[in-house]
């Protein structure tokens, strides 16, 4: 009767034990907000005439938190310009920033992205557009009797997982309070 009283409480010690390492390692992580140096733009295209450019600072590679004013130009080889053209913030997370339309024709380009604030960056790169590919022909959709399991068996399988192991650890637990009554 002592061991099941004695096996719960060594569960709980080292439960506990765990999210204590865990949030240790979190509070001693380095703070995002100490950041050094200037800051870098890298540059890459959309596959549609239009760029993207994400800003991190350059010592540590933490993204640019502040707002930044990005505006692009392209030349092609053979003396063709594009832009200027204001990059907008996007919505797949800070420091990321896009072109609200395409702008750069199809062809080999130079491309220079330049911000004033929050410092004076600027960046050049060399951007290919190429033609748009031709439209993919429609495939039959699978008989889901007869597909390969997908996603949501897998999800059903952790889920039943992780059920069955509340419920043991609830009958260790209450087992282990009948045996202290």
């Amino acid at each position: 009767m002592a061991a099941v009283t004695g096996r719960a409480s060594r569960l709980v010690v080292v439960l506990f034990a765990s999210l204590c390492i865990v949030l240790g390692l979190l509070a001693s992580a380095p703070s995002a907000s100490a950041h050094g140096g200037t800051y870098e733009l890298s540059v890459s295209p959309d596959g549609a005439g239009g760029l993207t450019v994400l800003g991190h600072y350059g010592e540590d590679q933490h993204v640019v938190e502040e707002i930044m004013d990005p505006i692009a130009t392209a030349t092609s080889a053979d003396g063709r310009t594009a832009g200027p053209v204001s990059l907008v913030s996007s919505s797949e997370g800070q420091g990321v920033w896009v072109t609200a339309e395409p702008f750069i024709p199809v062809g080999d380009w130079t491309v220079t992205v330049s911000t004033t604030v929050p410092s004076a960056v600027s960046v050049t790169a060399e951007v290919t557009v190429a033609e748009p590919a031709a439209p993919v022909e429609a495939k039959p959709v699978a008989n889901p009797k007869t597909a390969a399991p997908g996603v949501t068996t897998w999800l059903w399988f952790i889920a039943g997982a992780v059920a069955i192991g509340v419920a043991v650890l609830w009958l260790v637990l209450a087992r282990a309070k009948r045996q202290r009554a």
